[in-house]
């Protein structure tokens, strides 16, 4: 039996051709996919750019949906899709992930922010502007799989069973590749000087 969750429940409402229904989806889904792309290595612009064009594609094949998984493994199936394609028609992959993912130039504080150092909301915010930054760049320097294996686990509701199917891969596979990703960030953040 195929699960029929409030989500699927929407998309068949979008193959029967509501259209406020495919607003609810977009409105739902738009930031969750923004960010899977955005961890994948996409800058803001892109990882957006990816999101309206998995939205373009569910739109464009919504009378062919069935509902076989829950409506989020389809969705992000799709997103997996779309990112390969644009991988592959880059002249060379995304190797780093844009550090724009805190804000802009918000995340690196403002100047006045620099003058008031010994503040402790300013140091606090300094200290965690620099873990960001060192998270960004230990994604950056995993593989593009265990980039996609971190992304998906990184969404919400996204469980081990369901990244599993979506990757076509055994989920103790996942299991692994999940505890592999996870050390290597935890060894890369240790050589930073950051403490786990």
């Amino acid at each position: 039996m195929t699960p029929h969750d409030a989500d699927t429940e929407l998309m068949l409402r979008v193959k029967r051709g509501d259209p406020r229904a495919f607003t609810e989806l977009v409105e739902r889904f738009v930031r969750p996919l923004a960010s899977f792309f955005h961890r994948l290595g996409a800058d803001a612009a892109t990882a957006e750019d990816c999101a309206q064009d998995v939205f373009l594609k569910l739109f464009r094949t919504r009378t062919a949906y069935e509902p076989r998984a829950k409506f989020s493994t389809y969705l992000f199936s799709i997103a997996r899709h779309h990112w390969i394609d644009v991988v592959r028609h880059r002249a060379a992959g995304p190797t780093t992930v844009s550090s724009d993912a805190g804000g802009g130039d918000e995340a690196h504080g403002s100047p006045t922010d620099r003058l008031v150092a010994g503040d402790p909301a300013v140091d606090a915010r300094a200290q965690a502007d620099e873990v960001g930054a060192a998270l960004r760049r230990a994604v950056a320097a995993l593989s593009a799989e265990q980039r996609e294996v971190f992304a998906l686990v990184q969404q919400d509701g996204m469980r081990y069973q369901e990244i599993a199917d979506l990757l076509g891969i055994p989920v103790g596979t996942v299991k692994s590749r999940v505890h592999a990703v996870m050390n290597a960030l935890r060894e890369r953040l240790a050589r930073e000087g950051f403490e786990p």
